[in-house]
């Protein structure tokens, strides 16, 4: 089984429920007293794809307030996944999607996998953005578009198995080049000298750890946490 070591990147404005989805991914939970992220916190999964692949991610959930975006804006190196993440039931968190979305392409390296993902879908009473106009923006800007729900757990998995499948068809098509360039991917090996708190993301793309779950998680927090925030 082929291993890779990616990076991934979790982005877009504040209170759409970035860290909910993330929770609900990497530990199969929701929660409503989540603490709004100060700065960057980080979680990591393994996770097998098609049974083909073996999966590690580096997840780096930033923050989106504005006060953040010098911080934050450092993780895009080395990324090879970003999630553009708004809520549909919030128009304003919509119409700055192009401004995150030239963030990304100035901060981070070309061939970059993006998804844009419309968040809390469960909310149907509620929605002002249309599912009509989000694809049509997705595909102006030719991203991924997928939309989630982070409390009931609607198509959080697709989202990182569609990413993660997309950057190994670049690799295979040769579009994610792997010598001494950014986005840094090899086969996963015998080592590791990664340091999770690297805002550059992985080195060589080994991994030292022999555990045969199919999935792990671990989370960390890079700052501190402030305000209760909405899910």
């Amino acid at each position: 089984m082929e291993e890779y070591h990616l990076k991934c990147i979790v982005t877009g404005p504040p209170c759409v429920g970035k860290s909910s989805l993330l929770l609900q991914f990497c530990e199969k939970e929701f929660s409503t007293e989540l603490d709004t992220t100060v700065g960057v916190e980080f979680q990591s999964k393994t996770m097998e794809l098609d049974g083909q692949f073996k999966i590690k991610l580096e997840i780096w959930d930033t923050a989106g307030q504005e006060s953040f975006r010098s911080i934050t804006n450092n993780y895009y190196r080395g990324a090879h996944i970003a999630l553009l993440v708004y809520d549909i039931t919030n128009r304003q968190s919509f119409q700055y999607l192009g401004s995150w979305l030239e963030e990304i392409a100035q901060m981070s390296t070309p061939n970059i996998v993006t998804l844009l993902i419309g968040n809390k879908c469960d909310a149907k009473e509620r929605r002002v953005v249309t599912l009509e106009e989000a694809q049509r923006f997705a595909k102006s800007n030719d991203l991924i578009f997928i939309e989630t729900s982070a409390k009931d757990n609607t198509n959080v998995e697709k989202v990182f198995e569609d990413a993660a499948r997309q950057v190994i068809t670049l690799i295979k098509q040769g579009k994610l080049v792997v010598v001494n360039k950014k986005p840094q991917i090899s086969l996963i090996s015998g080592t590791n000298n990664n340091n999770n708190n690297n805002p550059n993301g992985t080195n060589n793309g080994t991994n030292n750890n022999n555990n045969n779950n199919n999935s792990s998680n671990g989370k960390t927090g890079n700052g501190t946490t402030g305000d209760k925030k909405c899910c």
